[in-house]
């Protein structure tokens, strides 16, 4: 099967929404955001964030089936720096390098941004963790208590790339 990934633009915002509220529904944990908050934005809101980060989507026979992003530090003594957000595959999709591609996608954009790439990920996401260091990411530290929810506290293992 082949997979396109490509940057979302203000006409994705539509699929966009609906990938990133599955994410949220599906994965609760795995994110600083919930559901119930996000589904209350407005389509255009959606539309906006794809114009503000890089976001970028993967496709298959026409349907989005996963997602990064990365936003570049705006201050002055930061804006050398970008972070990761929002990365997601369908359940249906995982295994298949969909991730990866993503990420791929998302150091080679930022490399004409950027100097480097942070991110952080729920301490226990094996996985995940697996996959920034596969494409080059190294932990630098560990937050506790980085995300609350109603089933308790979760620490967040912080990541950097050096690009």
């Amino acid at each position: 099967m082949s997979i396109e990934v490509r940057r979302l633009g203000r006409a994705d915002a539509e699929a966009y929404r609906a990938i990133r509220l599955e994410s949220l529904e599906q994965e609760p944990n795995a994110f600083g955001s919930v559901y119930e908050l996000e589904t209350n934005r407005s389509l255009a809101d959606f539309a906006d964030r794809l114009s503000t980060s890089a976001v970028f989507g993967a496709f298959a026979k026409g349907m989005l089936i996963g997602m990064a992003g990365f936003k570049q530090e705006t201050g002055p003594k930061d804006s050398h720096k970008g972070f990761v957000w929002g990365m997601y595959v369908r359940a249906n999709w995982r295994g298949q390098g969909v991730g990866a591609t993503l990420m791929a996608a998302v150091v080679t954009a930022a490399r004409d941004t950027v100097e480097q790439l942070t991110l952080a990920v729920v301490q226990g996401n094996d996985t995940a963790i697996a996959l920034y260091r596969k494409v080059g990411f190294e932990v630098y530290g560990v937050e506790p208590r980085a995300l609350k929810s109603a089933s308790g506290y979760s620490d967040e293992v912080l990541m950097v790339l050096i690009l």
